[in-house]
């Protein structure tokens, strides 16, 4: 009899791979020109939007842009929510970046785009 299902162990041929360090992962891979995103994120819950100062920021050498939720609102609008339990389910809207309340931890405030990565964990953080 053949075993098939859920909980059955399933062969794989990647893990020694990644487990011995040669893996190839797309962060590993650089092209010239390229520029790094960085999105600050709230660490409060729920909370009221009152400013989000962004010239000391853009004034950094390395910084490309930055972009606040009043930036993108008429361009992009508000997406729908890509999880749908039910056919059936109205998709809520939810904004790109927040704007003027944030609801849960982790909410994305504002991007940051860089010519380089260390830039962006270092020098703007």
């Amino acid at each position: 009899m053949v075993k098939f299902g859920i909980g059955q162990p399933l062969r794989r041929k990647e893990d020694p791979r990644l487990l011995t360090g040669r893996g190839r992962f797309v962060a590993d891979k650089h092209e010239d020109g390229e520029a790094h995103a960085w999105f600050l994120r709230s660490a409060h819950g729920h909370g009221r939007i009152r400013a989000i100062d962004t010239a000391a920021a853009r004034a950094m050498p390395g910084v490309l842009t930055v972009v606040i939720a009043a930036d993108v609102a008429d361009a992009l609008g508000p997406m729908p929510l890509a999880y749908r339990p039910n056919p059936e389910a109205r998709l809520p809207q939810a904004p790109v970046l927040a704007t003027d309340t944030v609801r849960f931890v982790g909410a994305s405030l504002a991007m940051v785009v860089a010519e380089t990565e260390v830039f962006i964990m270092c020098g703007f953080v």
